[in-house]
């Protein structure tokens, strides 16, 4: 793994971002995740986590599973999201995200929301294109 350079505005972990979301990444060789509790400024529907943002969490955690790989961006070529059940304000979920093939800088990504007692709240898969190599 590399120590890549820190974007500081970058809207998901941009430390300097008044609205970023602020998320620390953790990466095994297996997985990328971070740990996210929505506040009320997150939210579409009273109470519930807006789905835009569920879907940049999954869409973040896979490309920063790349990025933290290469020190180099990923940039998400195409992105499919299923929802399976709603996310609370308040609640604690973790986005967790794996690898689950590579073809050159073509790089398919597997991600999901995982609520704090385990249940699954949505998932994705993407095609990713890397600028270097994993």
């Amino acid at each position: 793994m590399t120590d890549p350079k820190e974007y500081t505005w970058c809207f998901a972990c941009g430390k300097a971002n008044p609205i970023g979301l602020k998320l620390e990444f953790e990466r095994t060789e297996e997985e990328c995740s971070a740990t996210f509790i929505p506040q009320r400024e997150h939210q579409s529907y009273d109470g519930r986590m807006h789905g835009g943002l569920i879907s940049t969490l999954l869409d973040e955690v896979m490309g920063n599973y790349l990025y933290i790989a290469t020190g180099k961006p990923a940039y998400t070529a195409k992105i499919e999201v299923r929802f399976r059940q709603p996310v609370f304000i308040g609640e604690k979920i973790k986005a967790v995200a794996r690898l689950k093939r590579k073809k050159g800088r073509l790089v398919e990504m597997t991600a999901q929301i995982i609520k704090e007692d385990g249940v699954l709240a949505a998932e994705a898969e993407a095609k990713m294109m890397c600028e270097g190599d994993l």
